[in-house]
């Protein structure tokens, strides 16, 4: 969650009833909210992936899976009468199973993290967007009455009215944003549509090196289905390779292993520059969210300012109110590009075949 805005000092000393009448206003339209984030069950991101590896389809299939072919290639190793090219393939399924487990659980750290982002900004949207309305509301009672007094025309008043019209209903949208992101959350994380996010996920620093981290991409699921392949058609090679097996049978095997190894050359080439790519975009993602702090820590820095002006009668409570918007908003995108941190994490850990995220535990 963002760190909460500061509210205005002493309002009282200057406007106490139009501030009054605001400060109910404000009260009216938080409470039902939270009412209902009280009736909801507010979760971690950590709580959101854990709960996702559990349930998750696609993991429980791939588990079950894996547990079939340990099964067979256990059988196979055992059995004196299956012949050395069934066991390599029963050891070969088993090796794939594993490898598409991992990949099935990164897979799901990787959803579970989009989703649990994407409900917590949805719901620091409507924050937002609430804040917007209330500056807009104001916007119309003041041309109102500079109406009144001859300091504005109708159309200005329409135009401020059009406006707040627009904020009511970009506010409306947010708040539906909600219940859909939670809906999407609740199906992935089996904790039903009345999650709640609760804080934003620390992003752990990114400390593996791309050349690692390209050291270790035998573990992915292509690789190990391409290294398979491979040792399949060169076991094919060494078995027609005699004097009793005909030359087109040789020659047909030899074609095979060719393609496989040039299957193996593409796989593993494809993982380098996916690779490549998601660690550059996990880097842009970190850098991009040291601006957003120091971006965030200068509409702080101002709004701060502006209350001390606000307390020494040299700007107004309207003025001071745009302030608190312009850190509001401030602090919306740092939110975003901490999140972007986290899910840039979690495809590179589904890149890199290994989970760099934080969350999950050890796969």
């Amino acid at each position: 969650m963002t760190h909460p805005t500061p509210t205005l000092a002493h309002p009282r000393a200057f406007h106490p009833r139009r501030l009054h009448l605001l400060s109910a206003a404000l009260l009216l339209a938080v409470a039902p909210a939270a009412s209902a984030q009280s009736a909801a069950q507010t979760i971690s991101g950590g709580t959101a992936v854990t709960a996702a590896l559990k349930t998750g389809a696609d993991v429980n299939t791939a588990q079950a899976n894996l547990i079939k072919a340990q099964a067979a290639s256990r059988a196979a190793q055992a059995d004196p009468a299956t012949l050395v090219a069934g066991k390599l393939n029963a050891k070969n399924a088993e090796t794939l199973a594993q490898a598409t487990l991992r990949g099935a659980k990164l897979g799901a750290i990787q959803n579970a993290i989009g989703a649990y982002n994407a409900l917590l900004e949805a719901q620091e949207n409507v924050e937002l967007q609430t804040l917007q309305t209330q500056v807009d509301q104001k916007a119309v009672q003041v041309a109102q009455v500079k109406l009144g007094i001859g300091n504005a025309t109708a159309l200005d008043v329409q135009n401020a009215q059009n406006t707040l019209s627009g904020s009511q209903q970009t506010l409306a949208d947010a708040r539906a944003q909600v219940n859909l992101a939670a809906a999407k959350l609740g199906t992935l994380s089996g904790l039903g549509s009345s999650v709640r996010a609760g804080s934003v996920i620390t992003a752990p620093k990114l400390g593996a090196t791309l050349s690692g981290l390209q050291g270790n991409l035998s573990a992915l699921s292509s690789l190990v289905s391409a290294a398979g392949d491979l040792s399949s058609a060169q076991l094919t090679v060494k078995l027609a390779d005699n004097d009793f097996t005909p030359a087109r049978t040789l020659q047909d095997a030899r074609t095979a292993l060719a393609n496989a190894q040039r299957s193996a050359d593409t796989a593993g080439r494809n993982a380098q520059q996916a690779l490549a790519s998601a660690y550059q975009n996990a880097q842009n993602a970190a850098e991009l969210l040291s601006v957003a702090h120091s971006r965030e820590a200068a509409a702080q820095k101002t709004y701060t300012q502006d209350a001390a002006r606000l307390k020494s009668g040299t700007i107004s409570a309207v003025e001071l109110q745009s302030t608190q918007l312009t850190l509001k908003k401030a602090q919306f995108s740092r939110l975003q590009a901490q999140n972007n941190v986290t899910e840039a994490l979690a495809a590179l850990s589904v890149a890199a075949g290994q989970n760099l995220t934080g969350l999950g535990g050890t796969l």
